[in-house]
């Protein structure tokens, strides 16, 4: 018999036994459907995890080295390191380590009073240097940045980011306009491109920069660092230049093992890679999930398919009589499996890219839709409904004409 002719006999007989057919569509299309919203919106989540890092701390082409060992937590700030880091060690890597493009010279303070005429905002105060902003990749919507004659100078200016300047100027154009940090004025000269918010939710938008000369001798009084920040000409050789760094900073600061580092040398990559394979972790896990659910609607597929076997006795004695052999019965209920099958796929597919748009609407994320993942899902419904189908089909070759006659 034709493959035409088994695949229009399996069409009558699913239409044939519509609610039947109904339970085996919908026990593959729930598995296929979890697994799509899964996948698009595990990658979503990646992606957005990944623009997040990116906004908090730019371009992955540098190292951040910090004052206290590596047990020490939280955000570095002039109130809670250790004074281990100093201007000169920030001159020395930029004279002395290779393969080194920039050093950004940083001190950081969190909670400080801004006071703008009447208005008062509580903000992170960040005493930078000029190579800062490009290390980073920040740039300003209007004014300028903090440039090398600001640093020299020590220059009391300020860059603000967008959240402090919604608080302080809403309905003004705050550049010139005086800003008071201690009872010191300084001047807004620029405006930073607005980051949103990072991994953890917080804003990256409310932050003040100055010249990191302006804020140890006139604001906070500090001749420490609470960061370096290195910026390489080749990331491929990081490790090379972390071990440069680490061996210059432990002569300079006196340290001979076993005695631990009074500063630590980390790379936002490495961070971004443990985040990441939280994230694949997790995708994987739920993805898991929706494959156990999919091979449940094969489970189902037989289970309806076998009771179908049972039903359909007498017409495959018929068939059988009347010249069908048991590789034709075979392959027809073969076919009528994989057919269910694909088709729940590609409702499951429907179900899922919905499903997808909805999660990831509610979660503020933009959807990402994985089309060879729903190519390969079809597939895959197709695959367990050919193997889920093979038991009953096997049954059904085997049944005795003459006794599925007489029955």
């Amino acid at each position: 018999m034709s493959w035409a002719r088994t695949l229009a006999l399996a069409l009558r007989t699913l239409r044939r036994n519509p609610l039947r057919s109904l339970f085996m569509l919908l026990g593959v299309a729930v598995g296929i459907a979890s697994l799509v919203a899964m996948a698009s919106v595990g990658e979503a989540t990646r992606q957005e995890t990944m623009r997040q890092f990116k906004r908090m701390v730019g371009t992955f082409d540098r190292i951040s080295i910090q004052p206290g060992s590596a047990r020490t937590r939280g955000m570095p700030s002039l109130t809670s390191v250790e004074p281990t880091l100093r201007f000169e060690d920030a001159d020395a890597i930029r004279a002395e380590v290779p393969n080194v493009r920039r050093v950004s010279r940083e001190q950081s303070a969190f909670d400080i009073d801004v006071q703008a005429r009447d208005k008062t905002a509580t903000t992170s105060i960040w005493g930078i240097s000029a190579e800062w902003m490009e290390i980073r990749g920040d740039d300003v919507t209007v004014g300028r940045g903090i440039s090398p004659e600001d640093v020299e100078t020590l220059a009391r200016v300020a860059v603000i980011g967008e959240d402090l300047r919604k608080e302080l100027f809403p309905d003004e154009d705050p550049i010139g306009k005086t800003i008071r940090i201690a009872e010191v004025p300084f001047t807004v000269q620029g405006v930073l491109v607005p980051r949103g918010a990072g991994p953890g939710g917080s804003s990256l938008d409310n932050l003040l920069l100055m010249p990191v000369s302006t804020a140890s001798k006139r604001l906070f009084n500090r001749d420490y660092l609470t960061t370096i920040t290195v910026q390489l000409e080749d990331p491929a050789r990081y490790e090379q230049a972390v071990a440069a760094i680490t061996a210059l900073l432990r002569e300079r600061h006196g340290i001979v093992p076993p005695v631990e580092d009074n500063f630590t040398v980390s790379n936002p990559r490495a961070a971004m890679e443990q985040v990441q394979e939280v994230d694949t972790t997790l995708s994987a896990v739920l993805v898991g999930i929706a494959v156990i659910a999919t091979l449940i609607g094969g489970v189902v597929i037989m289970s309806l398919m076998l009771i179908a076997v049972s039903e359909r006795r007498r017409e495959i004695g018929v068939r059988r009589a009347v010249g069908a052999t048991r590789a034709d019965v075979l392959r027809q209920f073969l076919v009528e499996a994989a057919l269910i099958s694909a088709l729940g796929g590609i409702v499951g597919v429907l179900l899922g890219v919905a499903g997808a748009t909805v999660a990831a609407f509610q979660q503020q994320l933009s959807p990402v839709f994985l089309w060879g993942a729903m190519g390969g899902a079809v597939g895959l419904a197709t695959l367990i409904g050919l193997v889920f189908g093979l038991q009953p089909a096997w049954r059904a070759a085997n049944v005795d004409p003459i006794q599925a006659l007489r029955a």
